[in-house]
């Protein structure tokens, strides 16, 4: 049987921001910041910024995505670049209130369009040479 989410990170609370921590992002600290939290709660679209720290300069803050509350009012909806990644929204609430340390981050797992995989060749992806 086939897993419907993979484990990607975990959400956790920085002062009074929340902190994403997504598994292979490597250009910087994900952060929520504390005045969008409340926004966020009550089902706002907002933005997950990316801060930077480097000996020597200035810190640098870019945009790297947006959180908001699912369809379905029981998830915290994160999407970073390309990727949509889930957290069950009543552990957020215990990581925002400091009952909890952290919220796991959770990706759906991806969709397989079955005719495409049929319509290829069984050796398709099979190395031809012995070079």
């Amino acid at each position: 049987m086939q897993k419907k989410f993979t484990p990607m990170g975990k959400i956790q609370k920085h002062h009074d921001a929340l902190q994403v921590q997504v598994d292979g992002w490597k250009l910087g600290e994900l952060v929520i910041a504390a005045a969008d939290v409340p926004k966020m709660l009550n089902g706002r679209v907002v933005d997950v910024q990316f801060v930077q720290e480097r000996p020597g300069h200035e810190v640098f803050v870019g945009h790297a995505g947006s959180a908001r509350i699912s369809r379905s009012g029981r998830a915290v909806n994160v999407r970073i670049e390309s990727r949509l990644m889930s957290a069950p929204l009543a552990a957020v609430q215990k990581v925002i209130t400091g009952q909890q340390l952290a919220a796991r981050l959770s990706a759906p797992a991806p969709i397989i369009d079955a005719d495409r995989e049929q319509a290829k060749s069984i050796d398709h992806d099979l190395v031809r040479s012995f070079a």
